[in-house]
């Protein structure tokens, strides 16, 4: 490879001439004017009103950014490798089994950063939201075009996730369920009575937004399912559950319900 680059090096008889090097300086000064406007333009666009309270917007902002200054600088390269005298075309394959070589050491990179894209343009989440990732529940903190960082609700701790392995992260919205299991002895009546009180409860817990009960759910092995949903904020659900499970297990006992296990029936002869 590094005689193929001195070889065409050697081809196009490089030109450092007087005329040469004021056309470099030229070339130099319009990328150094390039990256000036585009610094007091993305300045600008990070202190707008649409922008600046939008996260999504302040992400796409940052990644056309950089985008734009990598365009410069190849443009830029372009221009000065051909005022000296260099054969692009006598570099081309060079050039190509560079790229891939390239291509394939930031493979993982790119698929980030294509992942943050996609993030952004379909709006899936963004800085604030509650997400699950690994079964746990936590808020999204920061994000980058390659990356998206976690905090978990029940431990405090964070997590960075590659946007490439964004599909296992699922955005959570304010609906919980709550399936009770309740014994056959118990009648319907009485079990919806009991229920729709229990429900009345949970309406006061600080941070539930709604609750219903919305009926019978299944018929399992040893008991029946009822289905209880309630609304919250997502960023507090881990203490309102936990505070929702303990209004029905209080209820149940005043009621005095126990809540069926499973059992076993053996049968000798």
């Amino acid at each position: 490879m590094e005689d193929l680059v001195l070889q065409t090096l050697d081809q196009s008889k490089l030109q450092f001439g007087t005329v040469s090097l004021i056309k470099i300086a030229v070339v130099l000064a319009l990328a150094a004017a390039a990256f000036v406007l585009l610094t007091i333009g993305y300045k600008r666009l990070r202190v707008r009103g649409d922008i600046a309270n939008d996260v999504r917007r302040r992400q796409a902002c940052r990644v056309s950014f950089r985008v734009a200054k990598i365009l410069v600088i190849a443009i830029g390269a372009v221009a000065i490798l051909q005022t000296i005298g260099v054969r692009l075309t006598g570099l081309s394959a060079t050039l190509g089994l560079v790229v891939i070589l390239l291509a394939l050491a930031v493979k993982d990179a790119l698929q980030d950063i294509f992942a943050g894209v996609v993030i952004m343009s379909d709006k899936y989440f963004a800085v604030g939201d509650a997400v699950e990732y690994e079964g746990k529940d936590g808020i999204v903190v920061f994000f980058t075009a390659r990356t998206t960082k976690i905090k978990f609700l029940d431990d405090r701790s964070v997590m960075s996730v590659a946007n490439r392995n964004i599909s296992q992260i699922r955005k959570l919205t304010h609906l919980v369920d709550i399936d009770l299991p309740l014994p056959y002895e118990l009648s319907g009546r009485e079990a919806f009575s009991v229920l729709n009180d229990i429900c009345e409860q949970i309406r006061a817990i600080d941070g539930v937004e709604s609750c219903e009960l919305k009926g019978t759910q299944d018929f399992a092995a040893s008991a029946v399912l009822y289905k209880i949903r309630f609304f919250c904020e997502p960023s507090g659900r881990p203490d309102i559950r936990r505070a929702v499970l303990k209004t029905i297990q209080d209820g149940l006992e005043t009621a005095d319900i126990r809540i069926p296990y499973q059992q076993l029936d053996i049968h000798q002869r």
